[in-house]
């Protein structure tokens, strides 16, 4: 016989108390106790999550196209010296990058040493690096409007918001106010953005300072055309023809536009085959941006410039960028007979000589080299 299942007998919900602080500390300190191990464990995950996170952040001061790197005006100073990759590079340059990091380093509460180092880079287009310098070299030196200016070109140059580029400039302008093209780059930002009226204000704030800035003359001639108003256009951009820019075929190309626009075919077509016909660049009279360019030492600038220098006879100073030259080129025909021609010049025949020498060796056909050798061999061996 089966025995029946016996119920069970229901029991009363009781209701919990609230814990006292003292029973919660006290089940604190057991749980401390029997968990600790755990406790620490999940602790530690925590903490190289953090520093995961924290190592993305820096990032080398590169965060994604149109934002600026954390070391911004505002933020901390950058942790570590941006250290580009220089192995590959031509000698001089190498030395003088490694020399600027040096003296960082040696000084790195100095805004002038951050940002001559920034500069250098700047100059051999190292801009990641150049941007994390300006900026702390702000941080460090805010008085200074050249890092501010600096900053605003490469950041436009990676990226930065035309509002982050505009922000530097202002600051450029507010500490050195008499200075143009600050307000004629800002323009340029301007326009590029689409931001025409902003555009056009920054022009006139530029010829406010300079009225006989031919650049700026056009770009507000350009301005004007894309506005809808070609008589204006033409007014501005005739003014920059008269101030130099009569062979800069992007002025004489937007003159065409304009006068088409007015229904002049005449001067259009006129204007058009005048730009066909030129390619001269129209320069900005930038005494920071060409300190810049003066930095770089590659040989192929090194040479520009010593080409320069000679044909405005200043052989001193271009036989010392040819020596600069000769480091990454020493088998270059130009190289040498470049030094020999300074050296000739410079009254020093007989060091010219085996220049010239060498010179005809490496180019035989080239009869420049062959005349200026017959010509200092006639000084070296006399009447």
């Amino acid at each position: 016989m089966s025995r029946k299942p016996r119920k069970k007998k229901k029991r009363p919900v009781r209701q919990r108390r609230a814990a006292s602080p003292s029973r919660l500390t006290a089940t604190a300190r057991t749980l401390g106790k029997r968990r600790g191990v755990a406790v620490i464990a999940a602790g530690a995950v925590l903490l190289a999550g953090l520093i995961l996170v924290t190592a993305l952040v820096l990032n080398d001061g590169q965060g994604p196209a149109g934002e600026d790197p954390a070391t911004e005006p505002g933020s901390s100073a950058l942790t570590t010296i941006p250290a580009p990759d220089t192995k590959h590079m031509e000698a001089p340059v190498r030395r003088r990058l490694e020399q600027a990091r040096s003296a960082v380093e040696r000084n790195s509460d100095s805004g002038a040493a951050w940002g001559a180092y920034g500069a250098l880079c700047d100059a051999h287009s190292l801009y990641e690096c150049a941007r994390a310098c300006y900026s702390v070299a702000i941080e460090l030196d805010p008085q200074d409007f050249r890092w501010f200016y600096l900053l605003a070109f490469v950041a436009e140059l990676r990226g930065a918001s035309v509002d982050q580029v505009a922000a530097h400039y202002g600051e450029a302008s507010r500490l050195r106010p008499a200075l143009p093209t600050t307000f004629y780059r800002l323009g340029e930002a301007l326009t590029r953005a689409g931001r025409l009226e902003e555009a056009s204000e920054a022009y006139g704030r530029a010829l406010a300072i300079d009225p006989e800035l031919a650049v700026a003359h056009r770009g507000l001639g350009q301005v004007a055309l894309a506005q809808g108003d070609p008589q204006a256009a033409v007014d501005r951009l005739e003014r920059a023809v008269a101030l130099g820019a009569d062979r800069n075929a992007a002025t004489l190309a937007s003159l065409a536009r304009a006068y088409m626009r007015l229904g002049n075919t005449a001067a259009a077509e006129a204007a058009a085959e005048r730009a066909a016909n030129v390619s001269d660049e129209l320069p900005v009279p930038d005494p920071v941006r060409r300190g810049i360019q003066q930095m770089n030492v590659s040989a192929a600038q090194s040479a520009i410039r010593a080409a320069r220098m000679i044909e405005a006879g200043r052989y001193e100073a271009a036989l010392d960028q040819m020596r600069v030259v000769e480091e990454s080129r020493p088998d270059e025909p130009s190289t040498h007979y470049r030094i020999g021609l300074c050296l000739a010049h410079l009254g020093k025949p007989d060091e010219a000589l085996p220049r010239l020498e060498r010179a005809a060796e490496l180019a035989p056909d080239n009869e420049v080299v062959r005349r200026e050798l017959a010509r200092v061999r006639g000084l070296v061996d006399g009447p």
